[in-house]
């Protein structure tokens, strides 16, 4: 199946729906969440569904109430590290209700599994969530395999595969990628299997001159600042810029720019936004062979997108730096990844599961 297209699997429980009751209304979906601060991904998928939707904000009060039509679910951390497990069980109750009087419900597989945040992960609430599941909406393909190999009962449900939004909205215009220095950087929300520190260790044994990296970044796991502090102690070519708030775009936009490539040294990944973000900015990443990221290759070309197989090491570094040395790569072709194609994916996905007529649709996003 080609990223795009529709998967439909046969679903034994939809005898047993009520009709829909919605007359001549537009069908409500409400997704969680709606829009995010720190997040370009949600409001873009949002605001590019098609006007067929009532579009609004999912409240968990809604659930049990019939209030929604379909329910879009970015990252359920409430099912897999539930915090309170009775109010889940509860939730899981109320969607089983509604279920039965029609509402629709569907999983944007970001990940495998919640990177942090919630308590401590129950199967139990996670399995009767993904049984509860209508639909599943992959952003790769590699994401459908990996999810359909950890969790079976996906592979009964219908699904879709598309893609994983390019960043279209900016402060900064993006310009074009010119042969730079040796400058590296990465960035994001810093947690353990972003793997900075191993980066920063790793960066000591870069012999390619000139060379200078900078980890910037909000930590969101205890721990992790001091063992990158300590990584990059005695390095004058490493910087750490640090923050305990999130940076504001335009600055972020701007630290991308001065640089001339960005590294990803994660340990695991399924899906990533940074390296679009990046991408978007024209600058050429350095990733491992996981997940999604050789697709991300093969759509946008060697020249932007360096793999690199193992863990991330010296060798590599140096490698890539030969690689992009005096070369100036210009614009990243990301129309693989436009935001039009994402939303009418999303959209005939939601509107075939609601049993909405094409028709309805008017193939324009909101």
């Amino acid at each position: 199946m080609l990223a795009g297209q529709l998967s439909i699997s046969r679903r034994p429980e939809a005898a047993a729906r009520a009709p829909s009751r919605r007359g001549t209304r537009r069908p409500i979906l409400a997704l969680k969440p709606l829009s995010a601060d720190g997040n370009a991904f949600s409001g873009a998928f949002s605001g590019h569904l098609d006007p067929a939707f009532d579009r609004v904000a999912f409240e968990w009060d809604g659930l049990g109430r019939r209030a929604y039509d379909a329910v879009v679910f970015h990252w359920p951390t409430e099912f897999f590290r539930p915090t309170r497990r009775k109010e889940t069980l509860a939730f899981l109750a109320r969607m089983a209700l509604d279920r039965l009087r029609g509402t629709r419900f569907v999983w944007v597989a970001h990940n495998l599994a919640p990177h942090d945040g919630g308590s401590r992960a129950s199967a139990t609430t996670r399995d009767l969530f993904l049984r509860q599941l209508d639909g599943v909406i992959y952003l790769s393909q590699q994401s459908r395999r990996e999810a359909e190999r950890l969790y079976p009962v996906l592979a009964g449900k219908p699904s879709l595969v598309t893609v994983h939004g390019r960043y279209d909205d900016t402060a900064v215009p993006a310009s074009p990628h010119r042969a730079g220095t040796g400058r590296l950087l990465t960035f994001g929300l810093i947690r353990a299997y972003k793997n900075a520190a191993g980066l920063v260790r790793a960066a000591h044994g870069v012999r390619t001159a000139p060379f200078a990296l900078t980890v910037a970044g909000t930590p969101f796991e205890d721990g992790l600042v001091d063992e990158i502090v300590a990584a990059a102690r005695g390095d004058p070519r490493v910087t750490l810029d640090i923050r305990d708030a999130l940076m504001p775009a335009d600055e972020l936009e701007r630290l991308i720019d001065a640089h001339d490539a960005v590294v990803m040294p994660y340990t695991q990944i399924l899906n990533s936004g940074v390296a679009l973000h990046a991408l978007a900015r024209n600058r050429p990443i350095l990733a491992p062979r996981l997940g999604s990221l050789p697709e991300v290759a093969e759509a946008v070309g060697p020249d932007f997108v360096h793999l690199y197989d193992g863990p991330i090491r010296a060798e590599v570094i140096d490698t890539f730096l030969a690689a992009i040395a005096g070369r100036d790569l210009g614009t990243a072709d990301l129309s693989a990844f436009g935001w039009d194609r994402v939303g009418g994916d999303v959209s005939a996905f939601i509107a075939g599961l609601l049993e909405l007529p094409a028709s309805e649709l008017s193939g324009h996003p909101a």
